[in-house]
Order: structure tokens, then sequence, then C-alpha cells
């Protein structure tokens, strides 16, 4: 067994010490959330791009229904939408976390 030294830092895993590992470990929660916030990003400006050419699409077509590449653009925003919500409520190290608004965001009367 080993014992710390009285003048001896105590030792982190791989011979490091609890300090450093620590400085690390904060240095590599904040790259997590910085890649996070980088995918949330780009995630968000495809999906408003998506969301303007369904729009266009939309207005140009005479009828009602929806055509087979529309459909697929209705999905792929959704997709990206639930992708955007869940990296929002996710936060490495803990850092500000997404909480359900009381309130329904489409407010009182609107469905």
């Amino acid at each position: 067994m080993i014992q710390n030294l009285p003048n001896s830092r105590p030792q982190g895993g791989f011979g490091g010490t609890m300090e450093t590992d620590s400085i690390f470990a904060e240095q590599r929660l904040r790259a997590m959330n910085a890649d996070r916030q980088r995918s949330m990003v780009s995630d968000a400006d495809k999906l408003v791009k998506l969301a303007r050419q369904l729009d266009a699409e939309v207005a140009s077509n005479p009828t009602d229904e929806l055509t087979p590449e529309e459909l697929r653009k209705v999905a792929e925003i959704e997709k990206l939408a639930h992708n955007v919500k869940a990296k929002m409520a996710q936060s490495f190290g803990g850092g500000p976390q997404l909480r359900p608004s009381p309130v329904p965001l489409g407010g009182p009367g609107l469905h």
C-alpha cells in the first residue's frame, strides 16, 4: 500500500496530481460543451434552411397536398428539431440545463 508522505500531494490517475487531473477534466468538459454547441448551431442552421425551402415550395404548390420531396423535408426538419432540443437539454459538467416550460409554448388557446 502506498502512503502519502507529509509534504507530498495526493496522486490522481496516471500519476498526475488531483489538481492537474481536475484541470484536465475541466478542459475536457469545456471542449465537449464547445463541440455540442457547434453541432447544435450547425443543426439549427440546416433546420432554418430546410424550413425556408419547404415554405417556398409549399407556397408555390397549387395543390393542398405535399409532394414526396416536401414530406421528406418535413421529416428531416422534425429530426433536426428533435436533435437540437436534445442537445440544448444536454450539458457536460453541471452547466445550465434546459428545463421544461411551465406554460405551453403555443400560449393559451393556440392549438
